[in-house]
């Protein structure tokens, strides 16, 4: 059966219009597996064990993307990157194999159709992630943008009721965004403690850009910042942190060599 799951707008400034991807796997745990992943990822998913399913739906909601396995009831995979590669309609939607096959001769064969990527499973989140935004944003993003809630302290002000009126709200290796009742003027670099866990990590930021009380999409006060220093150690262990909280719950049933 057929499943479209459609998520909120952004709740973050700065975020992307939500995209739909069609998902594509006849293996059940599979498919559970890959659709809460994008989900928690920030996509609208349409899920569906067979190719002939997904043709329809993309003739009518045109989507952004369709990510596929080979190995399906009826038409396969490799059909059905061939149907949408060779209809003028459809021809420009990227489409990924997300496999758990490992037979060369049949990567060769879905590149030849024209596929934009090829994984096999199990495929790391990051990776997927930033696959999916270079074929579908103009301006993609490198790494996951992870809606949380941390503590942290903005600026030299040790007091601790900074640490209750800041915090995080989304977190990226590379930045994130602080919901603060007193927001930075945009250019300003400061330097910021954010509370990750059991750890403290201590980072300069530069203030992006930043909204008033009343002001930006969602009429919140805050402030987007780019880390322009950071220890390597310290960004690792947030790429760790974000790693576990987009799979966190999720298994998949454990994967074979060659299904074909």
């Amino acid at each position: 059966m057929a499943e479209t799951v459609v998520r909120k707008a952004a709740t973050v400034p700065g975020e992307r219009v939500t995209r739909l991807i069609v998902l594509v796997d006849g293996e059940s745990s599979h498919l559970h597996y890959t659709s809460i992943l994008l989900q928690r990822l920030e996509y609208n998913i349409h899920t569906t064990k067979n190719a002939e399913d997904a043709l329809d739906i993309i003739d009518v909601a045109h989507p952004s993307l369709v990510l596929t396995e080979i190995p399906l009831s009826g038409m396969d995979g490799l059909e059905l990157l061939k149907k949408i590669k060779r209809n003028p309609g459809t021809y420009a939607i990227p489409v990924f194999i997300l496999t758990a096959s490992k037979d060369p001769a049949i990567k060769d064969s879905c590149l030849r159709e024209g596929c934009n990527a090829f994984f096999q499973k199990p495929v790391d989140p990051d990776v997927l992630y930033a696959a999916i935004q270079k074929a579908t944003e103009t301006v993609p993003r490198q790494y996951i943008l992870l809606n949380t809630c941390l503590n942290v302290i903005v600026g030299a002000d040790k007091d601790s009721s900074t640490v209750i009126g800041d915090y995080v709200s989304a977190l990226s290796e590379n930045g994130m965004y602080i919901s603060s009742a007193k927001p930075k003027p945009v250019g300003l670099q400061i330097p910021i403690t954010i509370f990750l866990e059991n750890t403290k990590i201590d980072v300069e930021g530069m203030v992006l850009y930043s909204f008033e009380r009343g002001k930006g999409p969602l009429k919140t006060p805050g402030m987007g910042i780019k880390f322009v220093r950071i220890k390597p150690e310290d960004q690792r262990k947030i790429k760790l942190f974000i790693g576990r909280e987009i799979t966190k719950g999720l298994t998949m049933a454990p994967v074979g060599g060659s299904v074909l």
